[in-house]
């Protein structure tokens, strides 16, 4: 396990260098870490493809930033990609990570570079904001300190194990960084512009939903092919690491779409 460091953004990767070929990076949902993920460096996939998660602005003790937004997030991300003139890039994302390919490829990237967009329970529209996000908007930043506190404190004593593991990884993530980038999750979330892209631009694209989730509307609705990983719901990398990393890899080396 290697880290990688560029401009204002920590990359945890299996290779020791960027690759130009065979890239996956990975934009996990906020309040996680690069950490929750490193399983699937060991995964059968890891002589082939260099995975790349990329840590959000704040996030697993790296608070040393100071813009936390998801645009400057994403301009960083472009320009570690043109730097390494990557190619064929597959893109695996959870959550409020969801949203870092398609501002990619609204602002910087053309459609060739993207090779597969597998997107996990990823901000799409306002509902996917309405659990976290959208409550933490509600509060002046410097009230919300608090409230995160208590935030992660009723994570570690709940009776769910994802909640519970979520909180270790809440523990070193930045309040302030939380709450910047649930405003912006909300704000690009706004309208159903997010879904529409994400329907129409990604020509090779899979939603993944946990079965214990609560989906808004239909499935079908995402435009794309769809998994449903049974028995567990939003954290099933905490659920069922086993059952997500066999999914992870199929849907890396699948070639039919």
């Amino acid at each position: 396990m290697y880290k990688i460091k560029f401009n204002d953004i920590t990359l945890i990767s299996n290779k020791k260098k960027v690759q130009k070929n065979n890239i996956i990076f990975l934009f996990y949902g906020i309040g996680c870490r690069s950490d929750d993920f490193v399983f699937l460096f060991k995964s059968t996939i890891k002589k082939k493809y260099q995975l790349l998660i990329a840590e959000l602005p704040g996030h697993n003790f790296n608070l040393k930033q100071t813009n936390y937004g998801l645009e400057q997030f994403t301009k960083n991300i472009f320009l570690l990609i043109k730097k390494k003139n990557m190619k064929n890039i597959i893109f695996f994302t959870h959550s409020v990570g969801g949203i870092i390919p398609i501002l990619l490829a609204k602002k910087y990237l053309k459609k060739k570079l993207f090779k597969k967009f597998i997107n996990y329970e990823g901000n799409l529209t306002h509902y996917d904001t309405l659990t976290v996000t959208k409550k933490t908007s509600f509060y002046k930043k410097n009230e919300f300190k608090e409230k995160f506190k208590k935030l992660t404190n009723l994570c570690e004593l709940s009776e769910d194990k994802a909640l519970r593991k979520w909180s270790q990884s809440l523990k070193k993530t930045s309040s302030d960084a939380f709450y910047e980038i649930s405003c912006d999750a909300v704000s690009f979330s706004k309208s159903d512009e997010l879904l529409k892209f994400f329907r129409s631009f990604f020509s090779k694209k899979i939603y993944i939903f946990g079965s214990k989730s609560k989906l808004f509307f239909s499935e079908f609705l995402f435009g794309s092919i769809r998994y449903k990983i049974y028995d567990c719901g939003h954290f099933s990398f905490y659920e069922n690491s086993q059952r997500f990393g066999v999914l992870f890899n199929k849907l890396i080396t699948e070639r039919k779409f």
